[in-house]
């Protein structure tokens, strides 16, 4: 199985295997991991360049009865202005260029090199978004913002350290969305930056490298707080994930379910697809979905994966 080690330069012996790369698919076969959640997720402009802000319904108004020639209440309602910073997640991919010199084809070394560190990039970025806790940027994953068993929050009713999650969205612009500030891309951006003058890795000193800059500016709103919810505790050995739970979570979302989308990780979605294929389970279905192929279902809400989240998690309590 392949290891990502995002601060080890590849050397000259790597760079005579990576000779034999050919595809993207290939190279990648052991080290690929399925991330849905990016090939789903909307993606608007900020409001506000480096921060995006947004009003949350705190109060609604509400009328009365009233009789002739009585007065007409009046009617007023709340909001609270929610502040969410736009997080930069940035990477160099560096390969040297002695490294490349030594190499027959040093394109195609070179692209593996880059390949594969976006790949890792890629795959710590979603993980940072699903756990992370970044104090300087003001960043907060999910799994701290469902830290407890609350409105947002359910329990499948596991316990110990051995546990998984399944995350509920229902996304768009109501919704849960990503955000990201005027001037950048939605998404991973690359650079190719050329030839630079660089520190070495380990100890004093400068030398010749190419550098392609990967980068993710990203904030997230969340419109209606009940548009992500988090079934938390369930066993990863277990045998299902609380269809029953599940069903609660969905009448809970604003829309009841309606353009919503499912996420867990291959040991949750195991299964999830061994209920489908259970015929007396009515709660489990397959059906298969443009761009996904077959896609298992709860309750008719499809679910995808997000290969980051963990088996490790400690048991959420109130």
């Amino acid at each position: 199985m392949a290891t990502i080690v995002s601060t080890q330069a590849m050397n000259i012996v790597e760079a005579q295997k990576r000779e034999g790369y050919k595809d993207s698919l290939s190279f990648l076969a052991n080290l690929v991991k399925k991330n849905d959640f990016l090939n789903v997720a909307p993606w608007y402009e900020s409001s506000d360049g480096a921060f995006h802000k947004w009003l949350e319904a705190a109060r609604l108004g509400k009328g009365g009865f009233t009789k002739a020639n009585e007065a007409v209440p009046k009617i007023s309602s709340g909001s609270d202005q929610k502040v969410e910073p736009i997080a930069f997640y940035q990477a160099d991919s560096i390969v040297d260029d002695v490294v490349l010199k030594t190499a027959k084809n040093k394109v195609k070394v070179r692209d593996s090199e880059d390949l594969a560190n976006l790949e890792g990039f890629t795959q710590d970025w979603l993980y940072q978004l699903m756990y992370g806790s970044n104090e300087v940027e003001g960043f907060q994953g999910l799994a701290a913002r469902r830290a407890v068993l609350n409105d947002y929050v359910f329990t499948a009713g596991g316990s110990g350290s051995d546990l998984t999650s399944l995350w509920l969205f229902e996304l768009g612009e109501r919704g849960f969305n990503l955000r990201y500030p005027s001037g950048t891309q939605p998404g991973i951006s690359g650079q190719d930056r050329g030839l630079n003058n660089v520190p070495v890795p380990v100890g004093t000193g400068q030398f010749w490298a190419w550098i392609r800059h990967y980068e993710i500016a990203a904030g997230m709103e969340i419109v209606n707080q009940k548009s992500m919810l988090r079934m938390a505790n369930i066993e990863s050995g277990g045998t299902d994930i609380s269809p029953n739970v599940f069903i609660k979570m969905k009448n809970q979302l604003p829309n009841v379910g309606r353009d919503a989308v499912g996420f867990c990780n291959r040991t949750a979605h195991a299964l999830i697809e061994t209920g489908a294929y259970n015929k007396t389970n009515a709660a489990y279905s397959i059906q298969d979905i443009e761009g996904f192929g077959p896609v298992a279902r709860v309750v008719g809400i499809p679910i995808l994966f997000w290969e980051g989240i963990l088996d490790t998690e400690s048991a959420v309590t109130a």
